[in-house]
């Protein structure tokens, strides 16, 4: 048998190699117009930024090695130009001397891969505009690299500035790597998102990490024109004219605007071709004539989970489709059954990619699923070096098979995505990722893995055990809807959704007792998990419509970032005490710093530490903080902004940040030098927020020397009862009114917004957080302080509260008792 392989890469190679391993009496030629065989096409960007610092390291073989150890004649800068089927002959030119000459052969193998992409704009062939793809691109564009290290010392600009137009894995490769090397870098994308791959919602945390790292992101944007530049030091800078407008003057352009598949020899033979325009196969990797196979980032395969056939420019595929090629061609029977498409790719610190289809591609081809988002760590919390993962996992919502999955972050994303990657192989459901056993050490995953997570969330939505809401849906998914925020006040008061409100887990089972079981309920936390504790709280309670959002607000910011023209944060509620205490200033440094480690916390976690450090500092103090979690760039300074600190310096790290905040200093608030010595009130209401003001102001004028009469009447009174009164004999009328009345401090609720008991916690909180007392708490300072608390006779006859009613040390009185104490009073106040 003679077999010709056209292309010498990762599909002709290995044809060629397994096809030697099979037959050793074949005659087997290979031809390769570019000037190199076998090389590691992945590898080319790493080598550039000299991550790879050997060529060599590229060249997994050679014409000579080929030939030596499979005797494959391998010819390199000979290109095939035609195909004669019915002779079964090629004709090839040498590319260098132009000679041309025939080659028959038995069986042929296409393996001539994919082009990039040049599109037809004013300057793209200037000399700075170059591709990536084979050896040569790479030679090219290292060298100019090189050269710009001696420009610059000789006082030249060199390569200061890149262009690069494409935003998938090569692009990205590419930015990462120039940016080593020194140049500033802007991408451009004419999609909305970077990595086409995978969802929006997994490449938006990727974006965050490209612009931390200070690369240029113009996404659903096209580069409309390179124009030249002159330079007075003969340097080829091209000007890159954007469709938006914007125009970048760059010294270096490189073009990774995808590619498309090699198929001219294909087309010119008559061979049938895909739907996507790549050669059509059969399983046997077969063509549309008998004596001719193709493989490689050519041809088009089917899908596991999608209809029709596909184009997948990936190695991995490519290196097993030639494989079967050539056991087919050597007279087995092997198939190639489909191409799922897993890619990963990293982008300095992070790693994303997917497997399977996309919701975009379940969308458009029609296919009803469910999806869940987990947000994992990629190994224990405790053990060093972790960080958030972004996990999502699409399922039939019939039987709960696996239909993709797609995800982010910095460890263990890789094997996760493997993991995956075979269960959709082998047709597994969200039942059997509940069911994996898999190896568990701190240092290199956790006791829940992030692919039971992953079925444990699945297989609750299947169970009816857990309803979502998603992110994609907002607002549409909350309107008619109660909006409930379940995470901590520090959570909700750095951000929040629009609309939401505060209710904390820790006080939920309270807040909820005299919510309307009819409303629809719209929950979220932080990542999904105490929100799905919430959920079924709720569910169990006997609401009727519950749902959970779907990888709670971290997915949320994926989707709809922090705040935008439609999505606008809404102002926080007002509290109490920034009122009447304290105003903030900017503090002069100190020079004391102290480092603070909150690394493999995730949020709220590095906040609450942080703030617990901010308390024990003094004004002008800083704090250096370390952590892991990406979302800190957001949180951190907006946690500072709201009270009252500067953010210093904040770098990105690994997973994570450095950040330095300086602590807040704080200028009371102007008072009258010689103020009255006395101050009397008259608390006629019964709502919580006028209580506490009343006692606040009470406490404050205390502070200053003045003497406090606080004269209660009507519901003011409730502020005075106990909760646990000594038993008596009641009138019925006395009943009544102690039914209907709240008994004490603790039971008052807001004037506005008490929201169900929904707004009264979020009061509650607000206090807490800004360590401002409870009411009792109030009450009891300014009976310390040595207010006087008069009881209303009068009120307490009308209302039947006795004095054994009312907590100890409240004095009872008459209008007169007032009158007398507002004559001697400087101001007198009614609330």
């Amino acid at each position: 048998m003679k077999l010709v392989v056209v292309g010498g890469v990762a599909a002709g190679a290995s044809t060629a190699a397994r096809a030697r391993r099979l037959d050793e009496d074949a005659e087997i030629i290979v031809f390769e117009r570019g000037h190199h065989v076998s090389f590691a096409n992945c590898g080319l960007p790493y080598h550039v930024g000299e991550v790879i610092s050997e060529r060599s390291r590229l060249l997994l073989q050679t014409p000579e090695s080929l030939r030596e150890s499979l005797a494959i004649d391998v010819r390199i800068a000979t290109e095939v130009v035609s195909i004669d089927r019915e002779a079964r002959v090629v004709t090839v030119r040498e590319v260098d001397t132009g000679r041309e000459y025939t080659e028959g052969y038995d069986a042929l193998a296409l393996c001539m891969g994919a082009e990039p992409m040049r599109p037809p704009l004013p300057g793209i062939d200037l000399p700075s505009v170059q591709v990536l793809r084979r050896i040569g691109d790479m030679d090219r564009i290292k060298a100019r690299l090189d050269a710009s290290l001696a420009e610059q010392k000789a006082g030249r600009r060199g390569v200061v500035t890149a262009v690069v137009v494409g935003a998938g894995y090569i692009g990205l490769e590419m930015a990462e790597n120039l940016h080593h090397r020194g140049v500033r870098v802007d991408v451009v994308e004419l999609a909305d998102q970077i990595l086409p791959p995978v969802d929006a919602d997994i490449a938006a945390p990727v974006e965050q990490h490209l612009r931390a790292r200070g690369i240029g992101l113009h996404l659903s944007t096209a580069a409309a024109a390179f124009r030249a530049l002159a330079d007075v030091d003969g340097d080829d800078r091209v000007s890159v004219e954007l469709n938006s407008g914007t125009t970048i003057a760059a010294d270096l352009v490189i073009l990774a605007a995808g590619v498309r598949p090699s198929v001219a020899l294909a087309i010119d033979a008559g061979l049938e071709l895909g739907t996507h325009g790549g050669i059509a196969v059969d399983t046997h990797m077969r063509t549309s004539d008998l004596h001719i196979w193709a493989a490689g980032d050519a041809v088009e395969t089917p899908h596991p989970v999608l209809p029709g056939s596909h184009l997948n420019p990936l190695a991995g595929p490519a290196n097993r489709q030639a494989r079967v090629a050539a056991e087919n061609i050597c007279g087995r029977d092997t198939e190639y059954l489909s191409t799922q498409g897993t890619s990963i790719v990293k982008v300095f610190d992070m790693v994303a990619g997917g497997t399977g289809a996309t919701r975009r591609q379940l969308d458009a081809a029609g296919i009803e699923h469910r999806v869940v988002h987990v947000h994992p760590s990629g190994h224990a919390g405790y053990y060093p070096g972790t960080a958030m993962m972004h996990l999502k996992v699409l399922f039939s919502p019939e039987d709960g098979r696996l239909l993709g999955a797609q995800a982010c972050g910095f460890d263990g994303v890789d094997k996760r995505l493997d993991l995956l990657a075979m269960a959709i192989r082998a047709g597994l459901t969200v039942h059997d990722l509940e069911q994996q056993e898999l190896a568990y050490a701190p240092p290199f995953g956790s006791a829940k893995d992030p692919i039971n997570m992953a079925g444990f969330v699945a297989a609750n939505v299947l169970k009816g055990d857990l309803t979502l809401w998603y992110a994609e849906d907002y607002p549409a998914a909350t309107e008619g809807a109660r909006l409930i925020d379940v995470r901590t006040p520090e959570e909700y008061d750095v951000w929040h959704i629009p609309g939401a409100e505060s209710v904390p887990l820790a006080t939920f089972r309270e807040a909820m007792a005299d919510w309307d079981r009819t409303t629809p309920i719209r929950l979220y936390c932080a990542v999904g998990f105490r929100s799905y504790l919430a959920h079924r709280i709720l569910v169990q309670s006997g609401f009727a419509d519950v749902a959970t959002l779907s990888g709670g607000s971290t997915t949320f910011t994926h989707v709809h970032g922090r705040a935008s023209d439609t999505y606008e944060a809404q102002p926080p509620m007002e509290n109490y005490a920034e009122k009447v205490s304290v105003a903030s200033a900017v503090a002069t440094a100190t020079g004391a710093r102290t480092d603070l480690d909150c690394t493999g916390l995730a949020c709220p976690g590095p906040i609450m530490r942080l703030a617990a450090a901010m308390k024990a500092a003094d004004a002008g103090d800083e704090i250096r903080v370390t952590v892991s979690d990406p979302g800190f760039a957001l949180d951190g300074p907006a946690w500072a902004s709201k009270n009252g600190h500067t953010l210093v310096d904040i770098e990105p790290q690994g997973a994570g940040y450095v950040a330095t905040f300086r602590k807040g200093g704080f200028a009371p608030v102007a008072t009258r030098a010689q103020g009255p010595e006395k101050m009397s009130m008259v608390v006629f209401s019964g709502d919580l927020d006028k209580l506490i003001a009343a006692f606040i102001i009470a406490n404050g004028a205390i502070a200053m020397g003045q003497e406090v009469s606080m004269f209660f009447t009507f519901w003011g009174l409730n502020s005075l009862r106990r909760e646990d009164p000594p038993r008596r004999e009641k009138k019925a009328m006395e009943k009544m009114f102690g039914a209907m009345m709240p008994r004490g401090a603790n039971k008052l609720t807001l004037s506005q917004m008490h929201m169900a008991g929904a707004g009264t916690a979020m009061i509650k909180s607000v206090m807490k957080r800004h360590e401002v007392q409870p009411l009792p708490e109030l009450i009891q300072a300014a009976q310390d302080g040595g207010a006087r608390l008069i009881g209303c006779t009068m009120t307490m006859d009308l209302l039947g509260i006795a004095a054994s009613d009312l907590i100890d040390g409240v004095e009872l009185g008459g209008v007169a008792t007032f009158l007398g104490e507002s004559q001697e009073s400087g101001s007198t106040l009614f609330i």
